[in-house]
């Protein structure tokens, strides 16, 4: 029973010395000192801006449109007879082409009977004449030295009438002549055919659209603009013979993108009711020279116009940008509010022309709570970005507020 006891007991002793000793180590351990860290701020990104001279370039989307679209209407009534191969939806036509022809055999009579009603008023004019001169023989024959009492003494009234006659039959033949040439339907400009509306066999009459077409030499296109936009722009007065600004138009058609050059012709007459927008007009010059890339009316395309360069401006991420009109500068280990002026606004980066100097640094990071004075610390930067995509006029701030 004894062994039993002793056997039971020498573990428990074992361990109970074990927690007597590591009891002592721990009462006998010293605790390390405190040492006060001091709070040197959040570490926050930054760039060094300095200035540059920034093209601007202003952005907008509109729709083609045909600067010349008319309808084709005959002036004289007749049979379709001719029709030209391109008067199809889609075709090419070239100016001064005959795009349809009228019967022209009752013009062409008309214009035979208007040559011999000039000849038979020449003849006519040519008796009166004439019997002018005979009845002026007799008269300083009979009455020498006297004046007549009447000029019908002389016929001269009857001249006067066959003269007249004369010159309206010479402007029945222009007459006949012209509806002649108005029987060939054509037009003063390259063009395309949007539709057709009559073919050959068909009667038509003065006033009935056989087509429709426009002018396949100059597209335009109506780009709304804020009016705070147009500042950057030249556009033409009405009635100079000024270039406005350069301009290029983008499309993706069938798969690709086909660009054109193009320059600001003018702006509307309005400011649009709805949105406040003011359209300016691009025109685009030879819009089908490359038949592999045509500019069609109804595309919707995009406009970059070139405008004026920003000089000294400094280019900063848009996101840096607070308020609309505060950043937040890194000086001497602090961060610092600064009012800056923005000219102009990208999709990532913003255009300050007032308020930063040469090698400023500009705080980038977002921070929660900001106050100004604040102690910081600035991660290594970085040159500041460039504005390669889209820049466009300051714009009210939309809640970009100070955190």
């Amino acid at each position: 029973m004894m062994k039993t006891l002793k056997r039971a007991a020498l573990p428990l002793l074992i361990v109970a010395a074990g927690f007597l000793v590591a009891a002592m180590l721990i009462s006998s351990r010293k605790s390390p000192p405190r040492v006060r860290q001091p709070y040197l701020g959040p570490l926050v990104d930054g760039v060094t801006v300095h200035p540059v001279d920034h093209p601007v370039i202003v952005h907008g989307d509109g729709t083609v449109r045909a600067r010349i679209r008319v309808q084709l209407i005959p002036q004289v009534a007749g049979r379709i007879i001719e029709v030209h191969p391109a008067m199809a939806a889609g075709g090419f036509f070239r100016a001064g082409e005959a795009l349809m022809v009228i019967d022209p055999r009752d013009y062409e009579a008309a214009v035979q009977r208007a040559e011999a009603g000039v000849q038979q008023a020449r003849v006519q004019l040519d008796q009166a004449e004439a019997e002018a001169r005979v009845a002026r023989q007799e008269w300083d024959r009979i009455h020498p030295g006297e004046k007549p009492p009447s000029p019908l003494v002389l016929r001269l009234p009857q001249v006067e009438q066959a003269r007249a006659q004369l010159e309206a039959a010479r402007a029945d033949l222009a007459t006949a002549k012209l509806n002649l040439e108005r029987t060939r339907l054509s037009l003063p400009f390259d063009g395309r055919v949007v539709s057709k509306n009559a073919d050959v066999g068909q009667y038509v009459g003065p006033g009935q659209a056989v087509a429709t077409v426009y002018g396949s030499h100059i597209m335009e296109i109506p780009v709304p603009l804020r009016d705070a936009e147009l500042r950057w722009l030249h556009v033409p007065r009405p009635g100079s013979r000024g270039k406005g600004s350069p301009a290029t138009v983008t499309v993706e058609f069938a798969g690709r993108n086909h660009t054109w050059r193009a320059r600001v012709a003018r702006t509307e007459g309005e400011v649009d009711p709805a949105t406040r927008m003011v359209h300016v007009i691009v025109e685009v010059d030879e819009p089908f020279a490359d038949r592999n890339a045509t500019l069609v009316p109804g595309m919707f395309v995009h406009v970059a116009i070139e405008g004026e360069t920003l000089s000294g401006a400094y280019v900063i991420p848009r996101h840096a940008v607070h308020e609309g009109h505060t950043v937040w500068l890194a000086r001497d280990g602090k961060l610092r509010f600064a009012p800056v002026t923005v000219a102009l606004y990208d999709s990532g980066t913003a255009l300050v022309t007032e308020g930063l100097s040469d090698g400023d640094v500009v705080v980038t990071s977002q921070l929660e709570v900001v106050t100004d004075g604040m102690k910081i610390r600035v991660a290594p930067g970085k040159a500041a970005p460039r504005s390669a995509s889209r820049p466009r006029p300051a714009e009210p701030d939309h809640g970009e507020g100070r955190s």
